[in-house]
């Protein structure tokens, strides 16, 4: 299966370490290869990408970006081939419930990093790929999206309200 479109999101926050990661010639050389034509990039409160010129001049791949829309970026979710968040409860929900194939990245500057609790566990069942900053080209190497388990909403949501509860009161 080939990556066309891929959609890029930091949520409400600012993450610019991943966008750094995205636009970075290690994952670009990946997503190249995995015959990726179309990343689309929410940076949120963060920087934009500034040498989009030279990605698609040396990668053959068109940069669509923004800070936010107005409405939920639906349609952006649904045309992606691949998400690749932040590991915030939010998007990654997002991605569940418009069953989508994601890798999700843990910013590990956060206090007492709960991301990667959540993430560890999403994983662990199956619904997503994760990986820290510096990880990510390998997890992108690695991903089989066929692999991936469908997230049923009316029988996983209870789950994970509960799983979340939990980690979060401890």
């Amino acid at each position: 299966m080939q990556w066309k479109i891929i959609y890029v999101t930091v949520g409400t926050t600012r993450f610019d370490e991943l966008i750094k990661a995205v636009t970075s010639a290690q994952v670009l050389n990946v997503l190249q290869k995995r015959g990726c034509q179309n990343l689309v990039i929410q940076y949120g409160h963060g920087s934009p990408v500034k040498n989009s010129r030279n990605i698609l001049h040396d990668y053959g791949i068109t940069i669509e970006q923004y800070d936010f829309k107005l409405e939920v970026p639906r349609t952006d979710i649904l045309n992606a081939d691949l998400i690749i968040g932040h590991a915030g409860a939010g998007t990654c929900m997002d991605i569940l419930n418009h069953g989508r194939a994601g890798i999700i990245v843990i910013n590990d500057k956060l206090m007492d990093n709960h991301q990667s609790e959540l993430a560890q566990q999403l994983s662990d069942e199956g619904y997503l790929y994760y990986s820290n900053i510096e990880g990510l080209a390998k997890a992108m190497e690695l991903a089989n999206l066929e692999e991936l388990k469908p997230y049923e909403k009316s029988n996983n949501m209870k789950s994970f309200v509960r799983y979340l509860n939990e980690m979060l009161a401890t």
